[in-house]
């Protein structure tokens, strides 16, 4: 066999010829295997353009063309689970059934998808593949009447390879998953009816380069459709529209290929230019007082390209990036990328976006205010470059390259060898070609689209002389955009200068504040990954931000990622899709539900996590002022005055609802700020006061008008912290060596003094405790907990409590209980020594105190609080803390301090991996109520608590959200400390200010049952 890097000695391989009848279209199936032929019979790589027969409007949608014939639907199908036993024949499609074109074949039941993130689906052994590839063959119809026009036959995207055949011959080859394969057809149609048959592997050589972190899927999984054309036509053109350096005036370039043409330029329907473009020239037009595109402002005009047999219309926009001095700048002004990675994948359509799913995606980006998209790790289908030209998102456009599983390849089972082995790929000859193409295949086809900021030679495929190649093809290409590449651990010393940017993922802050101090590097960051959205998370978005924001070379970053990847297992009683991730086909290797690391379910419903991203991502922000009824707005849109975008009105709260609201005019300037006055900021406040600023679209467009866009809360003013003295008659109480009783006001507590905790609280007779209290240290492990192990083997979810002591006595008319014990399992010491007290006081409240020194065994707890078991008939809970969503201390920026009412089955974020979820931090004060009896909590400096109708316990045991059982109980957590949720999943460990505030802590709240018609106490705690 040959070794590593040398040539393909074809006769070495599978010879697919030697197993098939001379001349069948079997025996024509042997380049899968060849990195030097990547593409037969195809036509060359040209921009994306539609062209329409003249006369008609080439601007309407693409169907509306008489030259374009789709051919979505029904066709015939064939599966093979070997190329090797497929007929010679394959033409013939007896025994065949209907399948969708577009989709994939795993999820219509042919194979079984399979999920992994790194590694690869078939052994390493570049180029070649398992001889038992299977093979999906697709055949249809198409009639013909010859009328001198051409048949182009194009395929948008098939994985991973595709053999085409015309009535039985063989037409072509080609490979490159996500990129358009065109053929022309027209010497192998006959009139009439044809046949039309294209045999799609599984796997080919483009495999090695195609280890994106996705579902593997396969077959046609985007629009097939046929175009007619003349002979001589345009087959390529270039638009180049640049403003000049005062950016008012511009510069309309349009080089065209094949044909000489007419151009006409229109600013919406009026005509601003016309000219004759000859063939292989340029022709060239200055324009004065131009309207530029960008995100924010993304004005585009109308460039028609006419010959006598057809139109082709293209939207345009004038535009200009650079990069000077290391700041990334549009248009002369410096930008932030506010961006998140997007993969094409849906549960039910695979790999398959239609039109109306791609807009609803990047709709749904603009209404979270984000302003960029990765197309990771591959370009997208073309249609979807248009819709962010014309709704506004900056573009990282990628090449189809990924061989992140290389680097286990390279490894030992130890992983000795490091991370470089990456780059295996990067710097073998054998896939030099291969790659270059990938970026040709790139630049060609959308060198024409002004939302295309950047080129991304591809991801996670390390570095080497064939990644330099290819960023040096892509600048000779186009000069106009920067170049972008993340990966460059090498193998070698192949240096890295011919990129643009220093791009990096999931880097610390500290690391990223180190890089700004490198004296030999100027180029611009780019986090082109960040903040792992993986389950509940993120949990680190405001504090990158805030380093964005403080440096122009920062570029920004993207948030990994947009949407989970799921297959539909089923579905449930009530008919909702049952979502399955790695493993639940039985794959041969996955990696889990690391796929559901996004900031949308697969149904595309937003995660809290999307509402944190739309706030944090706002286009202005209020701070205080100097007066007392002064702030300002700072605007960070670079091209508009925040005033002509959105309305703004204010509303002043405390516990307790709204004290006063109104509305104010602004006006800030692109990156400007301006000065804001509220009178009656400037009152008499008695207890805890705050003001929002709630910002609603001006106008209608992807925000309907009045709809919030973003808020900014500031607090007015801290009350001073009031302690009321209780009167009354003092607590009864009764004790024997294994329990106490304490009765106050109708309240009753049952303290046991074998488990240190309340096993009865009941008031007016009626039990509220349906189990007893625990003292809790543990949470359903997030995603991002990737210290849960050490929570498991500490045992912080099912511990043995040991009682050292316990004293009952009266102190100042109260009955106080005090208690010592320890949290612990077999094996090591203690995890938890508690030091508790439990001061009831006539009004039948109790006041708990509670000291934990925490072992150093591991290094980061969840929790420490309480855990009460209710009746599953205490459903409703108020709450005054940070709401409506979900909220932790370093994931809350979407949320207010307010007052919220909630039924407790609403409070439960159904996680498609169950886990810790639906905890509300900063809260002052809580209820829990049956609609008779009340319980309350309350503690003046905040705690957080959860309240669900699952256990902890439950949500870490169960692998998917349909499998949950509710307990019977409404479980309510009352934490003194809450760990936040991080991004660690794939990033930075928890920062220490969101962990855990030492290992000797202090912890208190004050319990409170009441009828249900008592009026909660906002301002005040009790001894």
């Amino acid at each position: 066999m040959p070794e590593w890097g040398d040539i393909i000695i074809t006769e070495e391989i599978m010879d697919i010829s030697a197993i098939s009848k001379n001349g069948s279209p079997k025996s024509m199936m042997i380049y899968h295997e060849e990195p030097s032929v990547l593409h037969i019979g195809t036509l060359a790589e040209h921009c994306y353009f539609i062209p329409f027969a003249n006369g008609q409007d080439a601007s309407a949608c693409r169907e509306e063309s008489d030259r374009f014939e789709l051919l979505n639907g029904e066709w015939d199908f064939c599966y093979y689970e070997s190329i090797v036993d497929m007929p010679d024949d394959l033409t013939d499609m007896s025994g065949s059934v209907k399948t969708l074109v577009p989709s994939n074949w795993q999820l219509n039941g042919f194979g079984k998808p399979q999920y992994t993130n790194v590694c690869y689906p078939i052994p390493f052994d570049p180029p070649y593949v398992p001889d038992d590839t299977p093979v999906g063959v697709y055949r249809r119809s198409y009639s013909y009447t010859s009328d001198g026009m051409r048949r182009i036959l194009c395929f948008e995207g098939a994985d991973s390879c595709i053999y085409l055949y015309v009535n039985g011959k063989f037409v072509g080859y080609s490979q490159v998953s996500h990129h358009t394969s065109e053929f022309d057809i027209t010497d192998f149609l006959k009139t009439g009816t044809n046949h039309i048959t294209a045999a799609v592997l599984q796997w080919c050589d483009g495999t090695y380069l195609e280890d994106q972190d996705k579902f593997r899927l396969s077959g046609i999984f985007r629009d097939v459709y046929v175009l007619s054309r003349p002979k001589k036509r345009i087959t390529d053109f270039r638009i180049n529209a640049c403003p000049d350096e005062s950016f008012n005036n511009g510069i309309f370039e349009v080089t065209l290929s094949g044909t000489d043409a007419d151009i006409r330029l229109f600013d919406g329907d009026k005509l601003i230019f016309s000219g004759k473009a000859r063939d292989g020239e340029t022709l060239c037009h200055k324009l004065e007082n131009i309207r530029l595109w960008s995100a924010e402002c993304p004005y585009l005009y109308r460039t028609e390209i006419e010959t006598d047999k057809e139109i082709i219309s293209e939207k345009t926009g004038f535009r200009k990036v650079s990069i000077e001095n290391g700041i990334l700048k549009l248009n002369g002004r410096h930008i932030k990328i506010l961006g998140v990675n997007r993969h094409d994948s849906y549960p039910d359509t695979g790999y398959y976006a239609d039109r109306e799913k791609m807009r609803y995606d990047l709709i749904m980006m603009k209404r979270h205010n984000i302003n960029a998209v990765r197309t990771s790790h591959y370009p997208n289908a073309p249609e979807f470059y248009a819709m962010c030209d014309e709704l506004g998102l900056y573009v990282i456009d990628e090449a189809d390259l990924e061989s992140h599983g290389c680097v286990e390849a390279y490894n030992d089972m130890k992983w000795t060898k490091g991370y470089n082995g990456i780059a295996l790929i990067a710097g073998d000859p054998m896939f030099r070609k291969a790659i270059l193409d990938r970026e040709r295949l790139l630049v060609t086809r959308d060198i024409n689209r002004p939302c295309v900021i950047f080129w991304s030679l591809g991801n996670e495929s390390g570095y080497g002389e064939n990644l330099r190649e290819a960023a040096k093809l892509v600048k000779s290409l186009d000069s106009t955009r920067p170049v972008h590449y993340e990966s460059t651990h090498k193998l070698d010393d192949t240096p890295d200068d011919v990129l643009d940017m220093v791009s990096e993922m999931y880097t610390s802050l500290p690391d990223i504040r180190r890089f700004l101090d490198k004296k030999n590097e100027h180029r611009p960051f780019i986090l082109c990954e960040y903040c792992h959205a993986m389950g509940n998370g993120p949990g680190d978005l405001e504090d990158y931000y805030e380093l964005f924001m403080s440096n122009e070379r920062l570029c920004g970053g993207l948030v990994w990622e947009w949407a989970d990847h799921a297959v539909i297992l089923g579905h449930t009683e009530d008919g909702k899709p049952k979502f399955g991730y790695g493993g639940d086909s039985g794959e041969r290797h996955n990696d889990g539900n690391f796929c559901m690391d996004a900031l949308c379910y697969p149904d595309r419903t937003p995660h809290t996590g999307l509402m944190e991203v739309k706030q944090v991502y706002r286009p202005v922000r209020v701070t205080k002022g100097d007066a007392a009824d002064s702030f300002l707005i700072k605007s960070i849109l670079r091209f508009k005055d925040a005033g002509d975008e959105l309305d703004c009105r204010w509303e002043i709260t405390h516990d307790g609802g709204i004290l006063a609201d109104g509305s104010l005019n602004f006006s800030v300037p692109p990156e400007g700020c301006t000065i804001v006055a509220v009178p009656e900021a400037a009152g008499h406040f008695t207890d805890d006061t705050y003001i929002r600023f709630i910002f609603t679209a001006k106008n209608e467009g992807v925000f309907k008008k009045g709809e919030v866009v973003c808020f900014d809360q500031i607090k007015l003013y801290t009350a001073e912290h009031v302690i009321a003295a209780i009167t009354g008659e003092p607590p009864k109480c009764e004790e024997t060596p294994l329990w106490i009783r304490v009765t106050a006001n109708n309240c009753e507590y049952v303290f046991n003094r074998r488990t240190a905790v309340f096993e009865k609280i009941s008031k007016d007779g009626r039990d509220i405790l349906a189990r007893p209290m625990e003292y809790n240290f543990f949470r359903a492990p997030v995603d991002n907990d990737t210290m849960r192990d050490d929570w498991r083997k500490l045992h912080l979810d099912d511990h043995i409590v040991k009682v050292y002591d316990t004293s009952l006595e009266e102190d100042s008319c109260c009955a106080v209980i005090r208690a010592k014990l320890s949290l612990g399992w077999s094996i090591n010491k203690p995890f938890a020594r508690l030091e508790a007290e439990y001061r009831i006081d006539p009004s039948g409240g109790v006041d708990i105190l509670c000291k934990a020194e925490l072992s150093d065994k591991i290094e980061v707890y969840p929790r420490f609080g309480l855990r009460f078991f209710l009746p599953e008939s205490f459903t409703d809970i108020e709450y005054f803390g940070y709401g409506k969503y979900e909220s932790y201390c370093d994931k809350h920026q979407a949320c207010y301090m307010g007052n919220f009412t909630s039924d407790i089955s609403y409070m439960h974020e159904d996680y498609i991996r169950p886990q810790e979820n639906g905890s509300h931090f900063g809260c002052k004060r809580m209820s829990v109520s049956d609609g008779t009896t009340v319980l309350r909590f309350t503690k003046h400096e905040g705690f957080s608590f959860n309240a669900s109708c699952y256990t902890q316990e439950e949500l870490a045991a169960k692998r998917h959200n349909f499998e949950l059982e509710k307990s019977g109980y409404s479980v309510i957590c009352a934490d003194f400390f809450m760990a936040g949720v991080g991004s660690a999943a794939c990033g930075p460990a928890l920062a220490e200010k969101y962990r855990l505030p030492g290992n000797n802590l202090t912890g208190s709240i004050r319990i409170q049952p009441v009828a249900s018609d008592v009026s909660p106490s906002h301002t005040e705690d009790h001894l």
